[in-house]
């Protein structure tokens, strides 16, 4: 009888849980469904401008416009006269300056292409916020043949450019070439030391000095020679050698562009040997 009991109560036990085990949990609130969220409106893609170019053909000009999609007008217009060195050089050394100034030509369209046009859109959308005038953004660049000798080709590359603001501004920039290769000269090469640099600076000064034209130039001129040189920025001649300085960099803005010739027999004790022999025994 106690055993029955046992079995019983064990039986009940067993019943219950497995009733438990298979009762649904209670319905709860219906859950909603997660709203969907709107597609993102797609933005319209920048229009581009549309550019209109006529080449010069051989004559080595091109000028490029590019107008505002919106209503025709320019934005931005680059004459450019490429360097000619047909007659002056030959084979490899003219295809490598002719190669030079295509990937030069390249890059400053890459340019004005890109970051400057955008610009002159964010000027023309100001002024006609404000109530101005947008005057179109120019590019004039040109190019002068400075020296053709027996060994070096050197050309002188000027641009006018305007791109907002008060005034344009003029940059002047030289290449300076071997004409066995066609390869850039670099002004270290002129030199026997590493000195060249504080030569040419104590050349120029002593040259303004002896002029008496310092009061063309900012107060600090003399300084300014020094940290503003740049070395990329010359030109060999027949008798001296050109070092050339931008505007604001020595001087204000009125006084331009400066150039200064450094006579080849005033610093002929730092020259290279090899440079002397090509600049006076290179002659044709």
């Amino acid at each position: 009888m106690k055993l029955l009991r046992i079995l019983i109560v064990t039986s009940l036990l067993l019943a219950l849980l497995c009733a438990c085990g298979e009762r649904e949990a209670p319905d709860g609130p219906a859950q909603e469904a997660a709203p969907t969220p709107p597609e993102p409106e797609q933005a319209e893609p920048a229009e581009e401008p549309a550019q209109v170019t006529i080449d010069g053909g051989d004559s080595g000009e091109e000028m490029t416009v590019i107008k505002d999609s919106a209503d025709g007008q320019p934005l931005l217009t680059a004459y450019i006269m490429r360097p000619n060195v047909d007659g002056l050089v030959d084979g490899a050394a003219k295809k490598a300056i002719d190669r030079y100034y295509d990937d030069l030509l390249r890059e400053e369209k890459d340019w004005w292409t890109g970051g400057l046009v955008d610009f002159a859109r964010e000027n023309k959308k100001a002024a006609a916020d404000y109530g101005g005038d947008f005057l179109p953004f120019t590019i004039y660049a040109t190019n002068e043949i400075v020296y053709d000798g027996g060994a070096f080709l050197s050309i002188r590359r000027d641009t006018e450019m305007f791109t907002g603001g008060a005034h344009g501004s003029h940059i002047v920039a030289c290449d300076n070439f071997r004409k066995s290769d066609g390869s850039k000269v670099q002004l270290a090469e002129l030199f026997r030391d590493e000195a060249y640099k504080d030569l040419l600076v104590q050349q120029i000064e002593a040259h303004v000095t002896a002029q008496g034209s310092g009061g063309d130039y900012y107060d600090n001129w003399a300084e300014l020679l020094a940290s503003n040189f740049d070395e990329g920025n010359f030109s060999i001649g027949a008798e001296a050698l050109t070092v050339y300085y931008q505007e604001y960099d020595i001087a204000p803005y009125a006084a331009g562009a400066q150039s200064f010739p450094v006579s080849y027999a005033a610093i002929s004790n730092q020259l290279s040997e090899s440079f002397l022999r090509d600049i006076y025994g290179g002659k044709e």
